[in-house]
């Protein structure tokens, strides 16, 4: 692996380590007794607030003053972050740090999406930066738990250490390598040359105008409202089962079970990811794979669950180097990888909210399985 590739994924890795170290001692955080079930919301909630926040204005800013320095951004803020989550006890400044630490990641992911989607071997890299992506996130809950004996936040300080090395690399020589000639990135095809402008000139409320009218046209004059569609199905359906699985399953499985069964999708989708990033298969057979493994997961989900959650894991890993392949062809802009993040975000954070209207009256099998049919309409849409 070559230190550009280090820099990035060594980041990544960190990045998600510190985002999922906190899930499994939310209770304790909210101050245990004394907490309770909405300040524990507030903390898991908090981060993909500040991601959704931020995935689309720091895009914006990426194209504007350069990828390097937005991930250096994100970087430091997510350190920052994790280092007052590490020493703070108080719920309010921990839910306004959790807050900040999502912002870090939503100014991370589109400009490092953007910088991988330039790269001569972007679907391959693709691949090993979402098998990094994945294994932070699997990494963060199982040292949280083995190390919760330690300290509640053993894991938050150790990854919080790992993100603060990441950000010395960022701000050495080696980060410079991930910093190409050029500031910000201009669409490929030649209907879409005119979409991204330099606007180094120009005043920020014009700029503004100019990006919304950007946006409207990247979702309804190409394939890309039907990418960002397919995205939000996919992390809605997935994001409703994880959710809701944990009561339904209390009758028949234990919590080491279910542990288990959710490290196994975060291990499916890394290895998912390196073979869909390597695979000489055109992308939209890639989204498609993805779709119907991912559904099968949570048809499974009601009769096996380790192997539903290991189906989950493989299809969403697989589908999202189809999805952010399909995104460069339209535009390896951060602004558009902003864009493509935002229907990941809208699909956790709204996946869970509708789906829980319908939980009482139909009850959870009927639920995932209506769910499951929801996701696999998205293996109908034509991407061209």
């Amino acid at each position: 692996m070559n230190l550009k590739k280090l820099t990035l994924y060594s980041s990544v890795f960190a990045l998600q380590g510190l985002s999922n170290a906190v899930i499994p001692v939310l209770p304790e955080l909210a101050g245990g007794n004394s907490g309770g079930v909405a300040v524990s919301s507030l903390l898991f909630s908090g981060y993909f607030m500040g991601a959704l926040f931020a995935l689309v204005p720091l895009g914006i800013l990426a194209d504007r003053v350069g990828n390097l320095k937005v991930i250096r951004f994100g970087m430091l803020l997510t350190a920052l972050s994790g280092f007052v989550i590490t020493f703070s006890d108080i719920p309010l400044i921990l839910g306004i740090f959790r807050f900040l630490e999502g912002v870090g990641c939503g100014a991370f992911f589109p400009a490092a999406f953007s910088i991988l989607a330039e790269w001569e071997d972007s679907q391959q890299s693709l691949g090993e930066f979402n098998f990094l992506l994945n294994g932070g996130l699997a990494a963060g809950v199982f040292f949280s738990g083995v190390l919760a004996g330690f300290g509640i936040k053993t894991a938050i300080a150790s990854f919080t250490f790992l993100a603060g090395l990441s950000c010395l690399l960022l701000l050495s020589k080696a980060g410079k390598l991930l910093s190409p000639n050029r500031n910000g990135k201009k669409f490929k095809h030649s209907e879409s040359k005119n979409l991204i402008t330099s606007q180094q000139n120009t005043y920020l409320l014009p700029e503004l105008k100019n990006y919304l009218e950007q946006a409207r046209k990247i979702l309804f004059q190409t394939n890309f409202g039907k990418i960002w569609g397919i995205s939000v199905l996919l992390y809605g359906t997935t994001g409703l089962l994880n959710a809701n699985y944990a009561d339904y399953s209390a009758g028949f499985l234990t919590k080491p079970e279910l542990g288990l069964a959710i490290s196994a999708s975060y291990l499916a989708a890394m290895l998912s990811s390196l073979i869909a990033g390597r695979a000489d298969v055109n992308y939209k057979n890639i989204v498609r794979t993805g779709i119907i493994l991912a559904a099968a997961g949570v048809f499974l989900s009601v009769k096996l669950p380790l192997l539903a959650f290991f189906l989950i894991g493989a299809g969403g890993g697989i589908a999202v180097v189809g999805l952010i392949t399909a995104v460069s062809r339209i535009s390896s802009s951060g602004f558009a990888m902003g864009l493509f993040n935002t229907g990941i975000y809208a699909g956790l954070g709204m996946g869970p909210v509708l789906g829980s209207f319908f939980l009482g009256p139909l009850g959870y099998e009927t639920v995932f399985f209506g769910s499951a049919i929801a996701l696999l309409s998205g293996f109908f849409v034509k991407l061209e």
